[in-house]
């Protein structure tokens, strides 16, 4: 039976640049999370309430409620999903996250501070059985900490279900005091990609699941499917990127990136961007912005930031996504040991 535990990294909105490491081809840029400044934390109020995530450990029980499933194949309890159209579906969606928050407060509020401790110490690598659902190595590992690092990623694992990830085949784990997570693409050819997470646990549920998510879209928007990693700038007759490659004509960051990058805007920053962190780049604003699509509710569209929610909804695949996801979050939330903050 597998062992549910929050990742506790300290999070958000640094404005700091990607690593990057080159290979023979393509380029393999490193996109990472970063954690926020001091100064940078905004007050919430008392009736705000947010939620701290348990050290202790926490059994997923071979059982479901009433109006869950359960997926054998993941190992995993998930919210029966009731709808059956893409209207019937975001309208679902919207529901659950007005419960979800009824109960456990915002589900994309961000508070961790960096540390000082800057740079990534890599503590181990994993190649991922998806279809197991396991991690394993050829190192030479500590049976509890390959325990406590399976936690981790089954934390992430969980969210996201198995058919959306399968290219996520390798795990890693590091120390840092100024990064989250990052996503990178390991594979010279442009197919598979490795997760890495910070090795402390989380204090905020929400904090983990804007960052799992927010790495899950680099992957969504970055892929081989999105992207031709073959053509240099001079071939390339659509977007091109300098930190990722060259898009097809239908990708989503295409598309994303004419509408609201290509010809800039003026007025203050919350109304074009949902973190200060998505200023950084088109890809993190991409990111950032899909994490709020997933865990927030169908915005009316009266600003920027606002209409860049409303344009995952142009998608049919990626709102039935967010639908799966947010069945997941619901019961990845419950089973979680959770304490209003203090």
């Amino acid at each position: 039976m597998k062992i549910f535990r929050f990742l506790l990294i300290f999070s958000i909105m640094l404005l700091v640049g990607c690593e990057e490491s080159v290979e023979e081809k393509p380029v393999v840029t490193v996109y990472a999370k970063p954690v926020i400044e001091t100064s940078s934390i905004t007050e919430i109020s008392e009736e705000d309430i947010q939620l701290e995530t348990s050290s202790d450990e926490i059994a997923l029980v071979n059982a479901c409620y009433d109006n869950e499933i359960y997926i054998i194949e993941e190992k995993t309890c998930s919210l029966n999903i009731e709808c059956n159209d893409f209207n019937s579906c975001v309208e679902w969606g919207n529901q659950i996250v007005a419960e979800l928050e009824a109960e456990y407060g915002s589900l994309v509020y961000e508070e961790s501070v960096a540390t000082g401790q800057e740079g990534i110490t890599l503590l181990a690598s994993y190649n991922v059985d998806n279809d197991g659902e396991i991690i394993y190595t050829e190192e030479k590992v500590q049976k509890e900490v390959l325990e406590y690092h399976s936690n981790l990623w089954y934390s992430f694992s969980w969210l996201i279900p198995e058919q959306y990830r399968e290219e996520i085949d390798q795990f890693e784990v590091f120390e840092s005091g100024d990064t989250l997570a990052y996503i990178t693409l390991h594979d010279k050819y442009g197919r598979f990609w490795t997760l890495g997470m910070n090795n402390k646990d989380i204090e905020l549920a929400s904090e983990t699941l804007v960052t799992y998510l927010h790495e899950y879209a680099h992957f969504l928007s970055l892929n081989g499917s999105q992207i031709d990693y073959w053509v240099p700038k001079e071939g390339c007759n659509s977007l091109f990127l300098k930190d990722s490659g060259c898009f097809y004509e239908g990708a989503y960051l295409n598309a994303f990136y004419k509408r609201f990058w290509e010809t800039g805007g003026h007025g203050k920053i919350e109304d074009f961007y949902v973190s200060r962190y998505a200023m950084y780049s088109p890809e993190e604003d991409f990111s950032e912005s899909f994490a709020h699509f997933v865990l927030t509710k169908t915005p009316n569209g009266r600003s920027v930031r606002e209409e860049k929610l409303l344009y995952f909804y142009e998608f049919e695949e990626l709102v039935q996504l967010r639908t799966e996801i947010l069945a997941r979050t619901a019961t990845w939330l419950v089973r979680s040991t959770l304490k209003p903050k203090t």
